[in-house]
């Protein structure tokens, strides 16, 4: 069900009037127009309905100054508004054409303005977040809403059913009047409640000094330290417990030699198992051999080493950092030597056999290439190397990007970005080559997608293969029960098969709804320009810098103040603040950040209990959005209100005076700066 035309024309006449009236007043955003052209004006409007309803009684305002310019029908329904009831509400589900939304506030009969519900929500049972208004003798909102799914289990929907039972047993209002007078009945409660809240809040915040850690919480040592000397503290911590790791050199010496130093090639390859001597003759292209001795085997190898310097530049050029500056100091000083003081210094460089072998003798240890060897390395341009992994280095932390930002992008857009951010990029065929070669090894935090005879790169939580793995992981002990019979242990043929027809009939649906997920992202991101790409991001993987946001350091300070009994003091904040800022970007659902910190018992971890749930919030709101092409809800709310946002310790929105100083520190008066 949803208003006639004559009721959509009084509805958007007063709504209309009303959102232009609070913009001008309150100047929300910039450049405000209601003519939906972009998803750009939708957050527009949006945010300036919530300025609304957060100061209704902007409307006798309204009422008063269009006396003259608005129909008494328009007028009378704007004030009607006052008893608007914003909130987050239950859909239980659809009758007669209208939805029944429940909440606190009571069980509401709701009809649409333009659009069925049923279309703006989907099915039901969900959660929505909307404004819910009276039209005359019907239940309408404001036509902005947000809706999230709920868990469908049994336990879950009987729950919903129970508690929808109990609230009908109070009256469900059908009309606007009832509306009404439930609606201010409930906000005056409500009131009570803030003003009772608060007094309590000052009350004790008068009685008591310092906050009190909660039972089963601790404060952590890193509590109170800037980021710096949080940084230098964790390192101070791993550089005390490396050593004691490795001062018994078992684990260093699990890759090395543990003899003196050999420096002829067929010494060294005598050293390596005959399974891994077989391995590197099918790399160098000599096929089978492992069916001669060992002896002849080392002789293969070792005349197909020395011809060229081409398979050690590829090793080189996959190889780890450590490992890479570890064959060029041997290129360029000979041997690298050093004593088991120093093993910690070296603990994260592998040898790089069959090129460079590493010896723990009883002089200490030493890192060499073989004598015969010793020839390629003059052949080999390290600094040519070193340019093209940088090269290869900044593609990859670009593409990671974009996938990470946008979850779906052309490749010929990745690669324009990524021509516009280096001075001396990669080719087209040798960036192609890379994202092939990345996924290939399984090194990608990408795949690609083929689209409209186009190509995309995509984040790998969107490919298939990893949609598939995920899928029979979490269905793998349902089939481990049905196929044994309980009693003997038997395998059962007839259900392990229907079990198996069944789990790829859910994983083909699974599929097709990926696929029209992310042909649904493709066109979302027409609406919207692509956040730009920092050049900070090749030098770094782009989750580093996110976990660098204002937003996640403070909810890890607040962590840290609060490391429930038993968690490790220095990892615990870190752990939880990057799960959320994955689940953040990869999930988009904010009541998945709640879950997984309420699954870790944080629910308890302070008295007041919206803190957490509020610095959650903000995490979610700084971590970009895929559908909004990479920009933050929080960027797109400064992008359109041209205002900046900042944030007090405890995570609440900071109210900035126009001639206040502004808090970026720059000195100036905020409207003059990050309020213009």
């Amino acid at each position: 069900m949803v208003l006639n035309d004559e009721q959509n024309d009084i509805f958007f006449d007063t709504m209309d009037a009303l959102l232009y009236y609070v913009n001008d007043r309150f100047r929300v955003v910039e450049n405000f127009e209601l003519t939906g052209a972009s998803p750009l004006d939708d957050v527009k409007s949006s945010l300036v309905a919530r300025a609304l309803w957060d100061n209704v009684e902007i409307i006798d305002d309204f009422v008063r100054d269009f006396a003259n310019r608005l129909p008494k029908r328009c007028l009378d329904l704007a004030r009607s508004w006052k008893s608007a009831l914003p909130g987050f509400y239950t859909l239980v589900r659809y009758q007669s054409g209208r939805a029944l939304l429940m909440s606190e506030a009571g069980v509401f009969s709701v009809c649409g303005v333009t659009y069925e519900l049923e279309d703006e929500i989907g099915p039901a049972p969900a959660y929505v977040e909307m404004v819910l208004l009276p039209f005359e003798d019907l239940i309408v909102y404001d036509g902005f809403l947000q809706a999230y799914d709920t868990e469908r289990t049994a336990s879950e929907l009987q729950r919903i059913q129970d508690e929808f039972e109990n609230c009908c047993a109070k009256g469900i209002a059908l009309t606007g009047s009832e509306f009404a007078k439930q609606a201010d009945a409930f906000l005056a409660e409500q009131r009570d409640k803030e003003l009772e809240a608060l007094l309590e809040d000052v009350a004790r915040e008068s009685e008591r000094g310092e906050e009190v850690i909660p039972a089963g919480f601790h404060r952590g040592p890193l509590a109170g330290m800037s980021p710096l000397e949080r940084e230098q503290a964790q390192f101070a911590l791993l550089d005390e417990h490396v050593p004691r790791l490795l001062g018994s050199v078992k684990e260093f010496d699990k890759r090395v030699h543990k003899r003196e130093p050999v420096r002829s090639l067929a010494g060294c390859l005598m050293l390596m198992t005959k399974e891994r001597l077989g391995l590197l003759a099918q790399m160098l292209g000599l096929g089978e051999i492992t069916r001669l001795r060992k002896a002849q085997m080392v002789e293969q190898v070792a005349a197909e080493l020395s011809k060229s310097p081409m398979p050690l530049e590829a090793l080189l050029m996959v190889t780890t950092d450590g490992n890479f500056s570890l064959t060029r100091s041997i290129a360029e000083n000979g041997e690298v030597t050093f004593g088991t003081e120093e093993v910690a210094a070296h603990a994260f460089e592998w040898p790089a056999e069959p090129y460079v072998f590493m010896f723990h003798g009883s002089d200490g240890y030493t890192a060499l290439v073989p004598d015969e060897l010793k020839p390629l390395l003059d052949l080999v341009d390290f600094a040519e190397l070193a340019r093209k992994r940088l090269q290869f280095k900044q593609a990859m932390n670009c593409v990671d990007a974009c996938v990470v930002l946008c979850g779906v992008m052309l490749v010929d857009d990745a690669y324009e970005q990524y021509c516009a951010l280096v001075a001396d990029p990669l080719e087209r065929q040798e960036f192609d080559g890379l994202l092939v070669s990345a996924i290939s090894t399984g090194e990608a935090g990408f795949d690609l997608w083929n689209y409209a005879q186009d190509e995309y790169v995509i984040h790998y939580t969107l490919g298939p293969d990893y949609v598939a793995r995920e899928y029979a992981q979490m269905r793998a002990g349902d089939g481990a029960r049905l196929y044994r019979d309980r009693e003997t242990g038997e395998f059962m043929a007839d259900p392990f098969n229907r079990f198996i027809n069944r789990m790829s009939a859910d994983l083909k649906t699974e599929l097709e709804e990926l696929e029209n997920y992310k042909r649904d992202l493709v066109g979302a991101q027409t609406q919207i320009s692509m956040r730009p790409l920092s050049r900070e991001l090749l030098e770094t993987d782009v989750i580093s810098g996110l976990l660098n946001d204002s937003n996640v350091l403070r909810l890890r300070a607040f962590l840290d103040e609060r490391i429930p009994d038993g968690e490790q003091d220095y990892a615990f904040a870190d752990r939880v603040v990057e799960q959320l800022v994955y689940l953040a970007i990869e999930s988009g659902n904010l009541q998945e950040m709640f879950s997984y910190a309420m699954d870790l018992g944080l629910g308890e971890c302070c008295e007041d209990e919206q803190r957490l749930p509020t610095l959650i919030t903000n995490v979610y709101n700084a971590m970009p959005s895929w559908e909004n092409n990479g920009w933050s809800p929080q960027e797109l709310y400064e992008r359109v209100t041209g205002r900046r946002m900042f944030y007090n310790e405890d995570g609440s929105v900071m109210k900035i005076g126009a001639d206040d100083p502004c808090p970026c520190g720059s000195g100036r008066k905020y409207r003059e700066c990050c309020g213009r």
